[in-house]
């Protein structure tokens, strides 16, 4: 859609914007971008015969893929955007269909955080889980939070994340304002935002139709005051990054120079090239440096970031209680359903049994006490008579064992399993058995003397018809 005058007029002062340029290609479709899990799909060293299997979906074509994205790894642009809800890949989570501009973040946290580990991240406003799923996949962190403040849309956040299936993602649902209560227990937190979307104008006509200069100037006193909370549970010389799909001003840059002011942040630069086409920028008044993402420019949308360091003290982060009702160590019947490898804790609430990293025992003990949780490590399965029943996040996730009985699929039989519908197999092995489609797990099936059953999750199954 061709932005509207008024809108064009207030970007006229902004750093890199050409007014010509910048309609031209708001006139030419999207650019369609997608980045791969490398925990669950190593594109770059697959077989010739897994490589026809990717292949045979669309999205991994050689006719589709046309080149990596310079800020990210992992990831790749596609010349047309395929029907993505009938590629079995995306529903194991193989990959993340994700705007470009947006993986940038990918680029500065590494470079920032250069060879430490160990460190916490909080993806503030987090869904569907684009950024959070980025985050996971970084070797700095060894815990991500994901929080989203809107309940309705945590079902989405929840599903890409399980999807992903990075066993040290946890997911709450909770103001900002509710984080201060952990003191500064974080090395970054991630702020994407709410945000005027002006970045999104050429994907979503909404957004164009509804901007207005008022709209503008009430997200960004909104972006103030999610910023204050953030801070609050940052770590002294943690780094917060800001980003919106916003090009106006009054939330970008005018804000960096807002936040330094009121919250002693120092700024923080990225290295990048300059063949990449982003446009670093600087604020009025402390010159701190942001980045901004125009579609005539470079591939991708409209968006901006920037990183800024806190100067002061964080606030102390408190002991966790004891919490009498979780047990840490091995639940009978459970061993034989997850990895020897990894070093898990189990703790069962009701009939479910979650795995979690010990590595990160202190943080769920806080988590639980103070936070809104919506995902709490791994959900292994529900304990029915002394076994268990297998949930869908056990087969979803890196931790379960991988003994378990397997049984690979052709895309017809994927499909068929992810609409519940009869798969055709005749599978000769009893008992619980796992689905798989190019090596990656797609759920549990139910294998019975004359019959199978389905139990991928019902309320994740497609419909879609080809």
């Amino acid at each position: 859609m061709i932005p509207s005058d008024v809108f064009l007029a207030s970007l006229k002062d902004c750093e890199g914007f050409s007014q010509q340029d910048f309609v031209a290609a708001h006139a030419q479709k999207p650019v369609v971008s997608i980045r791969v899990n490398d925990a669950k799909l190593n594109y770059a060293s697959t077989s010739t015969e897994e490589s026809l299997l990717l292949a045979s979906t669309g999205v991994f074509s050689n006719e589709n893929l046309y080149g990596s994205i310079p800020w990210c790894n992992c990831s790749f642009y596609l010349h047309n955007r395929p029907i993505f809800t009938l590629d079995p890949n995306i529903h194991a989570g193989g990959y993340y269909v994700q705007e470009a501009s947006s993986m940038f973040i990918h680029h500065a946290i590494s470079q920032i955080f250069q060879g430490q580990t160990g460190l916490k991240a909080l993806d503030l406003c987090a869904s569907p889980g684009g950024k959070t799923t980025l985050l996971a996949s970084l070797p700095q962190f060894r815990l991500v939070l994901a929080n989203e403040i809107i309940q309705s849309r945590v079902p989405a956040l929840y599903e890409n994340v399980v999807k992903w299936g990075a066993p040290h993602v946890f997911i709450s649902n909770n103001d900002p304002r509710d984080f201060e209560k952990l003191g500064g227990l974080f090395d970054l937190v991630l702020v994407d935002a709410p945000c005027s979307g002006s970045g999104l104008f050429r994907k979503d006509e909404d957004a164009a139709s509804s901007w207005t200069p008022d709209l503008v100037h009430f997200c960004a006193l909104r972006q103030q005051r999610i910023i204050g909370d953030a801070l609050k549970v940052l770590s002294e010389n943690g780094i917060l990054v800001y980003s919106t799909c916003s090009f106006s001003f009054e939330e970008n840059e005018s804000n960096l120079d807002y936040f330094i002011a009121a919250h002693e942040l120092e700024s923080v630069s990225i290295e990048i090239d300059a063949a990449w086409g982003i446009v670093t920028t600087q604020s009025t008044e402390k010159q701190a440096y942001g980045y901004r993402f125009y579609p005539d420019k470079l591939k991708g949308e409209g968006f901006f970031c920037a990183f800024l360091r806190k100067k002061t003290a964080a606030l102390p982060v408190p002991e966790p209680k004891v919490n009498k009702g979780r047990s840490v160590g091995p639940i009978s019947s459970v061993g034989k359903w997850v990895s020897a490898e990894l070093e898990l804790g189990f703790f069962s609430h009701e009939k479910d049994v979650f795995a979690f990293e010990l590595k990160n025992l202190i943080e769920l003990n806080l988590f639980q006490e103070i936070l809104n949780l919506r995902k709490s490590g791994v959900r292994v399965g529900a304990m029915m008579r002394d076994e268990i029943i297998p949930d869908h996040e056990l087969a979803m996730s890196t931790i379960y064992a991988k003994d378990l009985q397997k049984v690979p699929v052709n895309y017809e039989q994927a499909i068929s399993y992810l609409r519940k519908e009869n798969t055709g197999l005749d599978i000769s092995q009893k008992g619980w058995v796992m689905i798989t489609f190019n090596n990656i797990p797609l759920g549990w099936i139910k294998s019975l003397p004359g019959r199978v059953n389905n139990y991928y999750p019902m309320n994740w199954r497609i419909s879609m018809r080809k």
